[in-house]
Protein backbone atom coordinates (compact mmCIF):
# COMPACT_ATOMS: atom_id res chain seq x y z
CA UNK A 1 0.00 0.00 0.00
CA UNK A 2 1.32 3.29 -1.19
CA UNK A 3 2.74 6.18 1.43
CA UNK A 4 -0.08 8.20 1.02
CA UNK A 5 -2.80 5.88 1.40
CA UNK A 6 -1.28 4.51 4.61
CA UNK A 7 -1.17 8.19 6.03
CA UNK A 8 -4.99 8.79 5.00
CA UNK A 9 -6.05 5.69 6.60
CA UNK A 10 -4.17 6.52 9.65
CA UNK A 11 -5.55 9.93 9.84
CA UNK A 12 -9.10 8.13 9.07
CA UNK A 13 -8.77 5.73 11.80
CA UNK A 14 -7.48 8.35 14.14
CA UNK A 15 -10.11 10.96 13.45
CA UNK A 16 -12.97 7.86 13.89
CA UNK A 17 -11.25 7.04 17.51
CA UNK A 18 -11.61 10.53 18.76
CA UNK A 19 -15.23 11.10 17.67
CA UNK A 20 -16.13 7.14 19.58
CA UNK A 21 -14.42 7.99 22.59
CA UNK A 22 -16.09 11.87 23.08
CA UNK A 23 -19.29 9.95 21.98
CA UNK A 24 -18.88 7.35 24.46
CA UNK A 25 -17.81 10.10 26.89
CA UNK A 26 -20.68 12.12 26.27
CA UNK A 27 -23.03 8.58 26.72
CA UNK A 28 -21.53 8.34 30.13
CA UNK A 29 -22.31 12.21 31.39
CA UNK A 30 -25.71 12.07 30.65
CA UNK A 31 -26.39 8.80 31.90
CA UNK A 32 -24.26 10.34 35.36
CA UNK A 33 -26.08 13.56 35.19
CA UNK A 34 -29.67 11.77 34.46
CA UNK A 35 -29.01 9.69 37.61
CA UNK A 36 -27.49 12.34 39.97
CA UNK A 37 -24.53 10.45 40.55
CA UNK A 38 -22.09 13.08 38.50
CA UNK A 39 -19.16 13.47 40.62
CA UNK A 40 -18.94 17.48 39.95
CA UNK A 41 -16.13 19.19 41.78
CA UNK A 42 -16.36 22.68 43.46
CA UNK A 43 -13.10 24.31 43.26
CA UNK A 44 -11.93 28.02 42.26
CA UNK A 45 -11.29 28.14 38.71
CA UNK A 46 -9.22 30.59 36.18
CA UNK A 47 -11.78 30.70 32.91
CA UNK A 48 -8.91 31.99 31.20
CA UNK A 49 -7.11 28.56 31.56
CA UNK A 50 -10.26 26.56 30.63
CA UNK A 51 -11.05 28.37 27.54
CA UNK A 52 -7.41 28.44 26.38
CA UNK A 53 -7.43 24.06 27.28
CA UNK A 54 -11.05 24.12 25.26
CA UNK A 55 -9.08 26.20 22.36
CA UNK A 56 -6.07 24.05 22.43
CA UNK A 57 -8.06 20.67 21.75
CA UNK A 58 -9.80 22.07 18.87
CA UNK A 59 -7.58 23.44 17.25
CA UNK A 60 -5.61 20.38 17.12
CA UNK A 61 -8.55 18.36 16.12
CA UNK A 62 -9.46 20.85 13.51
CA UNK A 63 -6.02 22.34 12.17
CA UNK A 64 -8.40 24.47 9.19
CA UNK A 65 -9.83 26.18 11.78
CA UNK A 66 -9.26 29.32 12.97
CA UNK A 67 -10.56 29.62 16.79
CA UNK A 68 -10.16 33.27 17.83
CA UNK A 69 -10.44 33.62 21.85
CA UNK A 70 -10.96 36.66 23.39
CA UNK A 71 -10.03 36.98 27.06
CA UNK A 72 -11.62 39.95 28.57
CA UNK A 73 -9.66 41.91 31.87
CA UNK A 74 -10.87 41.52 35.20
CA UNK A 75 -12.34 38.25 34.93
CA UNK A 76 -13.59 37.18 38.34
CA UNK A 77 -12.86 33.44 39.49
CA UNK A 78 -16.19 30.75 39.54
CA UNK A 79 -16.47 27.79 41.30
CA UNK A 80 -17.21 24.19 39.75
CA UNK A 81 -15.98 21.69 37.93
CA UNK A 82 -12.81 22.75 35.66
CA UNK A 83 -12.64 19.55 34.02
CA UNK A 84 -16.34 19.61 32.89
CA UNK A 85 -16.37 22.72 32.00
CA UNK A 86 -13.84 22.43 29.64
CA UNK A 87 -15.64 19.57 28.46
CA UNK A 88 -18.57 21.72 28.06
CA UNK A 89 -16.68 24.59 26.26
CA UNK A 90 -15.33 22.20 23.99
CA UNK A 91 -18.75 20.89 23.10
CA UNK A 92 -19.82 24.23 22.01
CA UNK A 93 -16.90 24.35 19.69
CA UNK A 94 -17.43 20.81 18.44
CA UNK A 95 -21.04 21.82 17.86
CA UNK A 96 -20.09 25.25 16.07
CA UNK A 97 -17.36 23.92 13.69
CA UNK A 98 -20.24 21.52 12.45
CA UNK A 99 -21.96 24.14 11.07
CA UNK A 100 -19.41 27.21 10.29
CA UNK A 101 -18.62 27.67 6.70
CA UNK A 102 -15.21 25.89 6.10
CA UNK A 103 -12.40 28.69 6.99
CA UNK A 104 -14.47 30.86 8.61
CA UNK A 105 -13.15 31.29 12.29
CA UNK A 106 -15.08 30.52 15.38
CA UNK A 107 -15.11 33.32 17.97
CA UNK A 108 -15.29 32.06 22.19
CA UNK A 109 -14.61 34.59 24.93
CA UNK A 110 -15.07 34.81 28.59
CA UNK A 111 -15.89 38.24 29.85
CA UNK A 112 -17.20 40.09 33.34
CA UNK A 113 -20.59 41.22 33.32
CA UNK A 114 -22.98 42.65 35.89
CA UNK A 115 -20.54 40.67 38.61
CA UNK A 116 -21.06 37.36 36.76
CA UNK A 117 -18.91 35.83 34.16
CA UNK A 118 -19.88 35.04 30.64
CA UNK A 119 -18.43 32.72 28.51
CA UNK A 120 -19.66 32.40 24.55
CA UNK A 121 -18.63 30.07 21.41
CA UNK A 122 -20.08 32.46 18.26
CA UNK A 123 -20.32 31.03 14.80
CA UNK A 124 -21.57 32.30 11.72
CA UNK A 125 -23.41 29.16 10.63
CA UNK A 126 -27.13 29.17 8.81
CA UNK A 127 -28.22 29.78 12.73
CA UNK A 128 -31.26 28.51 14.31
CA UNK A 129 -34.86 29.23 13.94
CA UNK A 130 -36.21 31.17 16.52
CA UNK A 131 -38.54 28.12 17.78
CA UNK A 132 -35.63 25.66 18.10
CA UNK A 133 -33.45 27.70 20.39
CA UNK A 134 -34.64 26.28 23.44
CA UNK A 135 -35.01 22.79 21.52
CA UNK A 136 -31.51 22.48 21.18
CA UNK A 137 -30.70 22.07 24.49
CA UNK A 138 -33.03 18.62 24.82
CA UNK A 139 -31.46 15.48 24.97
CA UNK A 140 -30.97 13.72 21.34
CA UNK A 141 -32.07 16.89 19.43
CA UNK A 142 -30.12 17.06 16.24
CA UNK A 143 -29.89 20.38 13.71
CA UNK A 144 -29.30 19.73 9.90
CA UNK A 145 -25.61 20.60 8.70
CA UNK A 146 -25.76 22.81 5.28
CA UNK A 147 -25.59 19.65 3.39
CA UNK A 148 -28.73 18.44 4.79
CA UNK A 149 -26.99 15.62 6.83
CA UNK A 150 -28.26 15.34 10.80
CA UNK A 151 -25.09 16.74 12.55
CA UNK A 152 -23.82 15.25 15.92
CA UNK A 153 -25.35 12.89 18.21
CA UNK A 154 -27.57 15.46 20.17
CA UNK A 155 -26.36 15.36 23.48
CA UNK A 156 -23.30 17.70 23.51
CA UNK A 157 -25.72 20.76 24.28
CA UNK A 158 -27.95 18.77 26.82
CA UNK A 159 -25.01 17.58 28.97
CA UNK A 160 -23.84 21.45 28.51
CA UNK A 161 -26.55 22.15 30.10
CA UNK A 162 -26.80 19.43 32.97
CA UNK A 163 -23.32 20.86 33.60
CA UNK A 164 -23.97 24.54 33.54
CA UNK A 165 -27.04 24.03 35.82
CA UNK A 166 -25.31 21.97 38.39
CA UNK A 167 -22.42 25.34 39.01
CA UNK A 168 -25.44 27.56 39.53
CA UNK A 169 -25.58 28.73 36.04
CA UNK A 170 -27.58 29.61 33.14
CA UNK A 171 -26.83 28.70 28.99
CA UNK A 172 -28.87 29.85 26.06
CA UNK A 173 -28.66 29.73 22.51
CA UNK A 174 -29.19 33.17 20.53
CA UNK A 175 -29.68 33.32 16.45
CA UNK A 176 -29.25 34.85 14.32
CA UNK A 177 -26.05 36.96 15.05
CA UNK A 178 -25.85 38.85 11.76
CA UNK A 179 -27.52 39.24 8.39
CA UNK A 180 -29.42 36.29 9.39
CA UNK A 181 -26.87 33.87 10.35
CA UNK A 182 -24.81 32.60 13.00
CA UNK A 183 -25.33 31.48 16.47
CA UNK A 184 -24.37 32.34 19.96
CA UNK A 185 -24.23 29.62 22.54
CA UNK A 186 -23.62 31.88 26.23
CA UNK A 187 -22.82 30.76 29.83
CA UNK A 188 -23.36 33.14 32.50
CA UNK A 189 -22.23 31.75 35.92
CA UNK A 190 -22.12 33.42 39.40
CA UNK A 191 -18.98 35.26 40.04
CA UNK A 192 -17.23 33.81 43.35
CA UNK A 193 -17.85 35.60 46.20
CA UNK A 194 -14.71 37.48 47.51
CA UNK A 195 -14.82 36.37 51.24
CA UNK A 196 -15.33 32.91 49.93
CA UNK A 197 -12.55 32.85 47.93
CA UNK A 198 -10.36 34.22 50.73
CA UNK A 199 -11.45 32.03 53.58
CA UNK A 200 -11.06 28.95 50.99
Amino acid sequence: MPKDTRDDLLAAIEEESVRLTNFVANLLDMTRLESGTLDLKRDWIDLGDVMRAAAARAKKLWPDRPVALTIGPDIPLVRGDSSLLEQVIFNLLDNANKYAPPGEPVDIEVKSEKGAAVLAVTDMGPGIPEQDLERVFAKFYRGVEGDGRRAGTGLGLAIARGVVDAMGGKIQAESPIAQGRGTRLRITLPAANPKETLEG
